[in-house]
């Protein structure tokens, strides 16, 4: 697929189903329950979730480059269209933007810019998505692929973060460390999903905690990369079973009463 026939696709879903400019969502409230925003359109055409970003796709990469070239051509479109130099977003971010308006930018990009190819995306394998904190970002991005080598490698969890404990990274850089060591076990990366959510959960509870609590200290908050190297300077991870590791992290940050407070001590008991 290429970007002319990726907005192509776009281009019949927001006249199907309507356009609702950016300008138009208040507080994160859209106008009316019908119609799409630009980016939901393009991310649909591509076969991805609406909603979910870049990273949530094994090709994140090329996916990235092809989608920043994509929005130079619209820019320099929306450019020509209005008669000086400007943005595709501002162009149609304005609540008055019509459809019409969008088909003129739409029809320029396909006629004056050159194709850029797409990459076939392949959606991170997932469990129980809404279960998890942070589904669809770049932290669920990690969390997901944090399952997915743990539920090929079978070393248990301790193992795992003792060995992304060795320096610190960004959250990008443990993605694409990740993702090394998943084309390493699986080449086709072919993986699953975990069996359970319960330790990604509680993870994701301590360190969402721990960064609240820096936050109110006027500390800088850490990356997931970071939050295995502080936690593995207090106590090693290695060689602790998941039910440990599971303690451990309820005792940074006690899960809350309800059903993901039980799943928890279900598993304790296991």
């Amino acid at each position: 697929m290429n970007s002319h026939e990726v907005l192509m696709a776009a281009q019949e879903s927001l006249n199907a189903k309507g356009f609702i400019p950016y300008g138009a969502v208040k507080l994160g409230k859209r106008p009316n329950d019908i119609g799409l925003l630009f980016h939901e359109a393009v991310r649909t055409a591509l076969g991805m979730k609406f909603d979910d970003s870049v990273y949530m796709y094994w090709e994140w990469q090329k996916l990235s480059q092809a989608l920043n070239a994509m929005w130079i051509a619209l820019d320099d479109s929306a450019t020509r269209v209005i008669g000086r130099r400007t943005t595709a977003i501002a162009t149609i971010f304005v609540e008055s933007v019509t459809i019409n308006e969008v088909n003129l930018l739409l029809d320029d990009v396909i006629s004056n810019s050159s194709p850029i190819d797409f990459p076939k995306v392949i959606r991170r394998p997932t469990k129980s998505e809404s279960a998890v904190r942070f589904a669809g970002k770049i932290l669920g991005a990690l969390f997901a692929t944090l399952g997915a080598l743990e539920e090929t490698r079978s070393s248990g969890y301790g193992d795992l973060f003792s060995s992304l404990a060795d320096k610190p990274r960004t959250n990008e850089e443990l993605l694409l460390h990740l993702d090394a060591m998943c084309k390493a076990t699986n080449p086709t990366l072919e993986l699953q999903p975990p069996k359970s959510i319960v330790i990604l959960r509680a993870l994701g509870t301590a360190f969402e905690d721990t960064n609240k609590l820096r936050a109110k200290e006027d500390m800088p908050e850490l990356s997931l990369s970071e939050f295995f190297v502080e936690t593995e300077m207090s106590a090693n991870w290695a060689g602790l079973s998941d039910q440990v590791v599971a303690r451990r992290l309820d005792s940074i940050s006690p899960e809350k009463p309800g059903a993901s407070r039980n799943a928890l001590e279900k598993f304790l008991a296991e």
